[in-house]
């Protein structure tokens, strides 16, 4: 039997190591000038997200936790630990599986405050329909999520937009979020995306520089998007949204480099998620001539001479003095065609390289996945990053929480350093909330066992084990487009009975389960 250690109150020093964590602790145990002393302590050499606890039977208890994330997680674990006995003595460590556990969105998309008017479920390059004050709540929102989950960033498309508060918004979010052991990772455009900045009169705001140099506008296709068999043929309306920059263009370039030394010196970022665009590649005579006619809806070789300039620029400390965590995108359904890739093998192997998959190359393709493929792959920082579970795959609400399982695990197996989501929808919708508990957790351990996250975190939201698998039975008929009127109204029936059986949060959920069957129901009629 554990032995416990009563707490009446707590005395925290090196609380200015982690003011939050130390926060977290104090309300939890109570503060108390004659309390327990816990010590929190800074080891460099843990990963980020590491920790350690130490609980003796006397004496002082020590939180030790890696410069940015580490406290953080140790305080919400002894937290977590505090029974009506105390707190269990012994000593608790923690480090990621997947070091890289990042959470990818548009501000205009994200919707994690459900009060707000102007909510907006799809789009890539859509203005910003809410008040300003919308996306701060929306975003601390979705940070407490991810530091109480152990998530350790959040992408953010838009993250710099005159609409929603523009600089001083932006850098808001960014204190909060490194006070809670989340990067906010900016999200950016070279050539393409609206640039740095996303949507304003600025003067890294793509748009901006374009109408003062149409001499170095890309020459796009007639059509501007892209396919994605799970979704379809999606077009981009005309607007300076998608003005694009040739990348040949010198000019060009040094403005990007100039750019991203703004960025960095102007907000407490966690890193930058670079993105040369994906909706049209330049065909001018330079860039045909340089990519040996490479036609897609991205080009290898605009990567190629663009990222070695402003990688070397991005190279900087960050939040807590650790390195600024860099992601560059690779496009989708990609990742197994190496020779696609050849161009890339030049780039600079100090930031990670970030595949993206639909559900469909997924399940197609998964048992490629192996440690001797990703081996093979030009650097040696790679993530898996995927549309499923996201309205590109027409799955923005849907249960898919065995499919994140199985990416988490098979990424771990094969040696990829991690696995970036969609997570703009909040977790008040059950559906997401599940899928969202099972990449935080397969992510963090890739070795868990699918029973024991059943059992821990998924049943006793609905009620117990069996209740569990007839909500997920139900939110699979959601899904199903030839679902009929009758199968729905089934389920809001069944979903009925368990409002009336349930309180609480348990309640809440199938709540929204039976309201979202009615109102699939009235429209399958």
């Amino acid at each position: 039997m554990s032995q416990y250690r009563r707490i009446a109150g707590v005395r925290v020093h090196g609380a200015e190591s982690a003011p939050y964590a130390a926060r977290l602790v104090e309300e939890a145990l109570g503060r108390s000038p004659e309390g327990v002393p816990v010590r929190f302590a800074v080891d460099p050499a843990l990963p980020e997200g590491g920790y350690r606890v130490e609980v003796p039977g006397t004496g002082e208890i020590r939180l030790v936790g890696d410069p940015f994330a580490g406290l953080v997680y140790a305080a919400r674990e002894l937290a977590d630990l505090a029974t009506p006995a105390g707190v269990p003595v012994g000593v608790r460590t923690g480090s990621p599986g997947l070091p890289l556990r990042t959470l990818w969105t548009w501000d205009h998309s994200t919707n994690w405050d459900l009060r707000q008017l102007g909510q907006q479920e799809i789009g890539a390059l859509n203005p910003y329909a809410k008040s300003a004050e919308a996306f701060g709540a929306d975003y601390r929102r979705l940070v407490d999520f991810c530091s109480r989950e152990r998530i350790g960033g959040i992408v953010v498309y838009g993250l710099l937009r005159d609409a929603h508060g523009g600089v001083e918004a932006a850098r808001e979010l960014c204190e909060y979020a490194n006070q809670r052991g989340v990067r906010i990772v900016a999200g950016i455009g070279v050539n393409a995306y609206g640039g740095i900045y996303f949507d304003g009169r600025h003067r890294y705001n793509l748009a901006t520089w374009l109408r003062q140099r149409p001499d170095l506008a890309a020459e796009l296709p007639k059509k501007v998007g892209f396919d994605i068999d799970e979704f379809g043929d999606l077009h981009f309306p005309a607007s300076e949204y998608m003005m694009a920059a040739c990348p040949s263009q010198p000019d060009n370039l040094a403005w990007h480099r100039d750019a991203v030394d703004w960025l960095l010196d102007t907000l407490p970022v966690g890193g930058i998620n670079f993105e040369t665009g994906d909706y049209g590649s330049c065909a001018c005579a330079r860039c045909t001539a340089r990519t040996g006619g490479e036609r897609t809806s991205w080009s290898y070789e605009a990567m190629r001479s663009v990222y070695p300039t402003l990688l070397d620029t991005a190279r900087r400390t960050g939040p807590a003095g650790v390195p600024l965590r860099h992601l560059v995108e690779v496009y989708w359904d990609n990742i197994f065609d190496l020779d696609a890739q050849k161009p890339l093998a030049d780039l600079p192997d100090d930031v990670a390289y970030q595949y993206c998959v639909n559900r469909g190359f997924w399940y197609d393709n998964r048992e490629r996945l192996t440690a001797d493929h990703v081996d093979r792959l030009p650097h040696t920082t790679n993530v898996l990053r995927t549309h499923a579970g996201s309205q590109w795959n027409r799955q923005r609400h849907s249960w898919v929480p065995e499919m994140y399982a199985d990416m988490a695990t098979r990424s771990g197996t094969a040696g990829l350093r991690g696995l970036t989501i969609f997570a703009e929808p909040s977790a008040y919708h059950p559906t997401n909330e599940i899928s969202y508990l099972a990449y935080a957790r397969f992510t963090w351990n890739p070795d868990l066992a699918w029973a024991d996250f059943w059992r821990d975190d998924v049943a006793p939201r609905f009620g117990g084990p069996a209740e569990a698998q007839a909500f997920a039975d139900g939110a699979a008929v959601l899904d199903d487009h030839a679902a009929t009127a009758e199968a729905l109204d089934a389920v809001r029936s069944d979903a009925l009975a368990m409002v009336a059986a349930t309180a609480a949060d348990v309640q809440r959920r199938w709540l929204w389960l039976a309201e979202r069957a009615a109102r699939h129901a009235h429209s399958a009629a």
